[in-house]
């Protein structure tokens, strides 16, 4: 805790004034995402008609969606009640179970999330405005909790709300995009938050306390470290082994192995095949595509490295193994995206001309096979790349654009029927077609 109290001063001598050059302009205004092109499909018929004549039952309110909110208000709940010992008896017991939504996210995490974000927000609008808001101390939160895990230093779901309170104000600082001119004092600020929660998390073995939620804070930490592609596979292998079930460990690898990070395309490609092998009874060759997912959609250049054969069979053990909707809408957002990426990248050469082709037998196969309802969200984040960092556009705009999206390429599979004026519609036993 010594080097954040000792940055405390000159932290707080930058507020509220100094803070001003800092400040970003209020999301006001925010502008969407170019609409769908409404291309002319025949005469003047155009996607969006066709998409009118797909019936296909659109969830806005998912079981994931309402688990996660209930989940981080309870911790907001509790942590405002001050009932820390009930909130720190459900992240362990949540933690030992790994249980999680039906997306992979983990409940501990969900609960310690709502436990700090009322401090991590008062922080965060610190810096993006200039100043504290109204009736608010910017280090007051943040001296509040430490107290709390201070009256309990051995426990280890306090110790985890701590620390990620000073990783997630570590981020606001510094911006959270993967390489960036950072201003001194900004830099300073974020080191000095990640040290603290580095020294918080020292204190507890994940596998002597057989705990996802302490492995995964140390990856977090990895950004904060002098080297941390010396120590990035290694902590991730830990973090798999003690939950291999959660693709979402697979798919933060994945990430970090970009070269915007600390990796390559080769050493992703290598650790995906390692992933696989070592989870093979579990997924198949699942993990495999689990690492390469959010990669490709966030540096489309990992194309170049990709086995596509390899991936699709592993796309296909994921679906062997999960039919839930949220899934099955996140892989098919995922391949309808990628075949566009592909398309266009390898549109005026042909150095791997089987991506988009593969891709889009893999979008329509899960189409016609697994998909039955369409989860809006899910291709809006697809569309702008799941692991974004970037202020976007509200949820609710962001749903309707993918509503839109994936209307649009739900259609494409059926577009001679659509074009001859039939309706495709979607149901739980499948997919029927008939004249409208």
């Amino acid at each position: 805790m010594s080097r954040f109290l000792n940055h405390k001063q000159q932290l707080a001598g930058l507020l509220p004034s100094s803070l001003q050059r800092f400040a970003r302009k209020p999301p006001r205004g925010e502008q969407a995402p170019d609409p769908l092109p409404i291309e002319e499909i025949d005469g003047n018929i155009t996607y969006r008609d066709l998409t009118q004549r797909i019936d296909i039952p659109v969830n806005l309110s998912t079981p994931d969606q309402v688990e996660s909110d209930a989940a981080r208000e309870k911790g907001v709940y509790l942590a405002r009640q001050e009932r820390w010992d009930e909130l720190s008896e459900m992240i362990i017991a949540h933690d030992q179970a790994r249980d999680t939504t039906c997306s992979g996210m983990p409940l501990a995490d969900l609960l310690a999330f709502g436990a700090r974000s009322d401090v991590v927000r008062a922080a965060e609008h610190g810096l993006l405005y200039g100043r504290p808001a109204k009736g608010a101390d910017f280090f007051s939160g943040i001296e509040a909790l430490e107290m709390v895990l201070m009256d309990d230093p051995k426990n280890y779901a306090l110790a985890l709300i701590v620390a990620h309170m000073h990783i997630d104000i570590g981020w606001a600082w510094r911006g959270a995009r993967a390489s960036e001119a950072i201003k001194d004092v900004n830099r300073d600020a974020f080191e000095a938050h990640f040290d603290r929660a580095s020294d918080i998390l020292a204190e507890f073995d994940p596998h002597e306390l057989h705990s996802p939620a302490l492995s995964a804070a140390r990856c977090a930490l990895l950004p904060g470290r002098p080297n941390p592609a010396a120590h990035l596979v290694r902590e991730f292998e830990a973090l798999i082994d003690l939950d291999p079930h959660n693709a979402r460990h697979m798919r933060s690898l994945g990430n970090y192995l970009l070269p915007r990070w600390y990796g390559t395309h080769q050493a992703l490609d290598l650790e995906a095949r390692r992933t696989a092998a070592r989870t093979y009874d579990l997924w198949g060759a699942g993990a495999y595509s689990w690492v390469w997912f959010d990669a490709l959609l966030v540096d489309p250049n990992g194309f170049d490295a990709l086995e596509m054969d390899y991936f699709m069979d592993g796309i296909r053990d994921i679906l062997n193994r999960c039919q839930d909707q949220h899934v099955i809408n996140l892989i098919a957002a995922h391949l309808y995206q990628s075949w566009q990426l592909a398309r266009e990248r390898y549109h005026s050469h042909g150095t791997r001309p089987d991506l988009p082709p593969a891709l889009r037998r893999g979008f329509e196969e899960l189409v016609f096979n697994h998909l039955r309802e369409v989860h809006p969200l899910i291709w809006g984040h697809a569309e702008i790349g799941f692991e974004n960092t970037a202020r976007i556009i509200s949820t609710e705009r962001l749903a309707e654009k993918g509503k839109e999206t994936a209307l649009a390429a739900v259609a494409m599979p059926f577009l001679t029927s659509l074009q001859q004026g039939q309706t495709v519609s979607f149901g739980p036993e499948g997919i029927t077609q008939s004249n409208s």
